[in-house]
């Protein structure tokens, strides 16, 4: 026993170890697991279907196999409330319903016909949902959404998020979280922007749609005013469906849809964003010694300036584009025309065209967010900053902030570089 009590105080921090080993090992070993308690959730969906909510869960349940894949599976609960339809899926699913691990949050349209911030904020509070997960929309239910992406995992192994990440990373070029959601949502035009992804019949191969950059070796300036119509849309079918991705996204304002953007549009409104590179622009019938080409440039590297004032009283944004280029295809009288070096030098008539194409989309994105009074580029913010005193006498003498991107003129100049 002498030899014990010694033993303890020459060593007291094995023996602490011991004890803690002997103490918490058998908790650790005969305790059921986690995940017979809390349902592991990847992906969320919510719907308004007849004045009821939907919420359906993309689970993942850990099940022993030999083909390496998880098994995932969709439950949902209604209810009149968010609260209700989440504790209904609770039960449907046998575990508590926690979404901190959820990577994708997934809304129908027929819920952006009003303001979603609540509903959202309902599960943030309730389910733990992270501001950090995605935020898109689709064209039918999101309980369609979650069924049919377990085809992406069976087809070509991706993950719903990844065709996601890929859009905000390299489409969107925009963060489409739920955090970036509600930094729109509580800006001056509570304008957000989020991603659009619809299902479409597995027969319907229409995948038209555009892509473009922009360039210019010559300097010239652009002034937008006017309106722009938009498009977009899809349908629904009976049949299997597949998600198509497009690089669609919806603008919205006080956490309704506004309108739903093309690609093209949604191109003219980052041009001022730094981060849009490998951008696309094509143009047309270019007479090059002789020869009518037509021509596709890449985007490599941009440099943005912005500075704003007012003249006579009236705000003015203005904004320069330094663009670094490089051609990577040449389209000719002969289909078997390849790229080559003698095409890359950006004549006078080349610069022309870039620039048109750059005014083109530029002006389409600003009528675009003067229509529905909304401002996704921070043009707003800027004034605030940087012209308070005379920002805030023209709010009070003209019209509420609102209104105020309207009263905007845009004035655009470009200096397009070769590769």
């Amino acid at each position: 026993m002498k030899k014990l009590i010694d033993y303890i105080k020459r060593f007291p921090m094995i023996v602490i170890l011991i004890i803690i080993l002997l103490f918490f090992t058998p908790l650790a070993v005969f305790s059921p697991g986690e995940n017979r308690n809390r349902g592991v959730v990847t992906a969320i969906g919510l719907d308004f279907v007849d004045n009821e909510y939907e919420v359906s869960l993309l689970t993942f349940i850990p099940t022993a196999n030999q083909t390496y894949k998880q098994k995932n599976s969709v439950i949902s609960g209604k209810g009149k409330s968010v609260v209700d339809a989440i504790s209904k899926a609770s039960v449907a699913m046998g575990r508590d319903v926690g979404l901190a691990h959820a990577k994708t949050t997934v809304v129908s349209e027929s819920m952006l016909a009003e303001d979603v911030a609540e509903s959202l904020s309902l599960l943030a509070h309730i389910a733990s949902l992270p501001e950090n997960t995605v935020f898109v929309c689709t064209n039918t239910s999101a309980k369609e959404m979650l069924q049919n992406s377990q085809n992406l995992v069976d087809e070509l192994g991706l993950q719903l998020e990844q065709i996601i990440s890929y859009n905000a990373n390299e489409l969107y070029v925009t963060d489409t979280s739920l955090e970036a959601f509600y930094k729109g949502y509580y800006s001056f035009l509570k304008s957000s922007l989020i991603g659009y992804i619809p299902l479409v019949d597995s027969e319907d191969t229409n995948t038209d749609s555009s892509v473009s950059s922009s360039q210019n070796t010559d300097t010239s300036q652009q002034e937008v005013q006017g309106d722009s119509s938009p498009q977009g849309g899809a349908q629904s079918s009976q049949s299997k469906k597949k998600i198509l991705n497009e690089g669609e996204a919806v603008l919205l304002k006080s956490g309704k849809m506004v309108e739903k953007l093309s690609t093209y549009q949604l191109s003219g409104i980052n041009l001022l964003n730094p981060k849009d590179l490998n951008q696309l622009i094509k143009i047309n019938d270019v007479d090059l010694n002789g020869s009518i080409m037509d021509l596709t440039y890449r985007l490599k590297d941009k440099k943005v300036l912005t500075t704003t004032k007012f003249e006579n009283g009236y705000p003015v944004f203005y904004a320069k584009l330094i663009l670094s280029v490089e051609l990577v295809e040449t389209e000719g009288a002969d289909e078997n025309t390849k790229s080559n070096t003698e095409y890359s030098e950006i004549t006078p008539e080349i610069a022309n065209k870039i620039e048109e194409q750059i005014n083109k989309k530029y002006v389409t994105a600003v009528n675009l967010l003067r229509k529905n009074g909304t401002d996704v580029i921070g043009v707003t913010s800027k004034f605030f900053r940087n012209n308070r005193k005379d920002y805030k006498k023209f709010i009070e003498n003209h019209d509420t902030p609102d209104n105020f991107i309207k009263y905007v003129t845009f004035k655009l100049t470009t200096v397009v570089q070769p590769d």
